[in-house]
């Protein structure tokens, strides 16, 4: 007779622990995981909202240097129109005008305007050359009982037409403005769209009677549209621009097309800013948004929530199973073999290994947030100019009226010397943005050049000249700044020949450009660096070396002076010489 299989009564006592411990492990497992995933999904809301409002800065920094632009070319348009002279006949003519905004049509009578010579009323020839000099829309308005009528404009109608003999209302904040004989500076509605303006009276005789106009367009929605069709967000994510019918004006895919959600549409309006989070063809989305009021627009960004977090929790998911299957194992042999205060240490190991993990997790957190930070740390450089510029006025204040003997000059004087560096890193971030102003002066850019070497160590074993094949070498350019650019293109040449070469600089133009060609024969530039070499902070430089600001200053300063800089490489000898040029074309003028 064969006996019933016994259970040892070791392994009876054994079971219920391993059951136990199973639970226990299985439980923190899912526990890890969710908690995982909820920490990403927050750092995702976060970044998101962050996105949105890099966005919205870089459009309210689009408004301001429009506003800066036209309030230039309204200058620019008041030389250039009573350069020539302006005669009020007393002849008159009748003509139809037509309200801009309401349509309605009526005879007004017009004062002959003679300007040049020509008569101005549907004359186009000063509009049209303001076009070519300064960009833009150009109007010379005549005043009428009704407000003010155009009389020699290239704005168009929506059929192509100029768009004279409409006329802008008495009831206008523009005409209310330039009837007390002051200029009109921001939006304004023009024919059949918005835009950034300004408008100045034309006085004789101490009466209002016309006024001068020049703007541009409120929303440049090509250049928004090339800027954020580049910019992607983790792996499914991206940004983009609806009106307040829902009208998306910027997608990647579905421009012009209306948003399908009419909840999401209803919800966003309402709320003006903030995020949401809705389930869309299986998957869970998070849309962050802001109301940009200047342009009348939403800007939002979304991504997939789980093809976000889909590898985090793969291998969250892999990693804690590997984890807990070891240490379910583990356990389970020990509570086994041995006593409890040895079942105690392996815990206590299991305790450290848990710790590790979260330090991993922490790690994680913080490597996307410094991702993000460098994203946006451009964008809000600006933001620091200011209080740069009181703590360097001010430390500078308490230098002055330290006693010569104090012991507080050396600390005072680390704080100005490092406010200094950080207005340096600033200004060229600022200069990568164009945003400084440029102070051109006649130069002679040949002696420019040569003095340009002067200003930099060149070692024994590096050969240096310029040549030069101008006719006429003098350039208008802003010595300061180009000065600095010129330097730091040839310390990169002198720094990439460590073991000798020749850096030559070249010098070609015509009539209306030069060309200015720095050379070496260097170790040359990697094509995976190649594009990132005028980005802000990109350098190859060991740490403490460098900022990565060189280049982006150089790029800025010639963007500034309205010219181009491009870059050629070798750093494979087996492809010929090695080397680097930089060649920059610049106007012979700085108008």
């Amino acid at each position: 007779m064969i006996g019933k299989f016994v259970i040892p009564l070791k392994l009876k006592l054994f079971l219920p622990v391993m059951v136990i411990v199973i639970t226990v492990v299985a439980l923190i497992t899912l526990w890890f995981v969710n908690r995982s995933i909820r920490s990403f999904n927050d750092q995702i809301s976060s970044s998101l909202a962050l996105e949105v409002q890099t966005i919205a800065k870089m459009f309210e920094r689009e408004n301001i240097l429009k506003l800066e632009k036209v309030q230039t070319n309204l200058r620019v348009a008041n030389i250039q129109f009573f350069a020539k002279p302006l005669v009020v006949y007393d002849d008159s003519i009748t003509i139809e005008v037509e309200n801009q905004r309401t349509n309605q049509r009526h005879e007004a009578v017009l004062p002959v305007w003679v300007h040049g010579g020509e008569r101005l009323y549907g004359h186009h020839a000063f509009v049209d050359f303001m076009e070519e000099v300064i960009g833009g829309t150009i109007t010379v308005f005549q005043k009428i009982d009704s407000g003010f009528v155009r009389v020699s404009t290239n704005i168009r109608k929506s059929d192509g037409s100029r768009a004279v003999g409409t006329y802008i209302p008495n009831v206008s904040p523009v005409a209310e403005t330039v009837t007390q004989g002051e200029v009109y500076y921001g939006r304004a509605f023009v024919v059949d769209d918005w835009y950034t303006t300004a408008y100045e009276p034309v006085i004789i005789d101490n009466e209002v009677v016309g006024m001068l106009y020049v703007g541009d367009k409120e929303k440049d929605m090509d250049e928004l549209q090339r800027i954020l069709h580049r910019l992607r967000i983790g792996n499914s994510g991206y940004p983009f621009v609806f009106d307040n019918e829902g009208t998306l004006l910027i997608h990647p895919e579905r421009e012009g097309e209306p948003l399908r959600e009419r909840w999401l549409i209803d919800s966003i309006v309402s709320n003006k800013s903030g995020l949401l989070e809705f389930s869309e063809n299986g998957h869970t989305r998070t849309v962050a948004y802001r109301y940009f009021e200047p342009f009348e627009l939403y800007v939002a960004a979304t991504v997939v929530n789980d093809l976000e977090n889909r590898a985090l929790v793969r291998n969250a998911v892999s990693g804690a199973i590997m984890i807990g299957s070891i240490a379910i194992l583990l356990l389970l042999f020990f509570i086994y073999r041995f006593t409890s205060d040895r079942l105690y240490k392996y815990l206590d190991a299991l305790a450290v290994s848990k710790a590790k993990l979260a330090d991993a997790e922490q790690a994680l957190k913080q490597s996307e947030k410094l991702a993000h930070m460098g994203q946006i740390s451009a964008g809000i450089a600006h933001e620091l100019n200011n209080p740069l510029g009181v703590i360097t006025m001010y430390s500078g204040i308490v230098q002055d009226e330290l006693p010569e003997d104090s012991p507080l000059h050396s600390d005072i004087d680390l704080i100005v010397e490092q406010a200094n560096r950080c207005k340096h890193i600033v200004s060229g971030l600022l200069n990568f943005a164009r945003r400084n102003k440029v102070v051109a002066t006649k130069v002679n850019i040949v002696d420019f050049l040569e003095h340009s070497l002067n200003n930099v160590i060149i070692p024994k074993n590096i050969k240096s000249a310029v040549h030069s094949n101008l006719e006429d070498p003098e350039v208008m350019l802003d010595k300061e700044q180009m000065m600095q650019a010129f330097v730091n293109l040839e310390k990169n040449a002198v720094e990439a020949m460590p073991d000798g070469g020749e850096l030559n600089i070249y010098i070609r133009g015509d009539e209306d450009t030069v060309t200015v060609t720095i050379a070496d024969t260097g170790t040359g530039i990697s094509k995976k660096d190649m594009d990132n070499l005028f980005t802000p902070f990109f350098t190859t430089k060991l740490a403490g070396k460098g900022t990565g600001l060189g280049l982006s200053l150089v790029y800025g300063v010639v963007k500034m002076h309205k010219g181009g800089i491009r870059a050629k490489s070798n750093a494979d000898p087996a492809q010929g010489p090695t080397g680097t040029q930089f060649i920059i074309t610049l106007p012979r003028t700085s108008s």
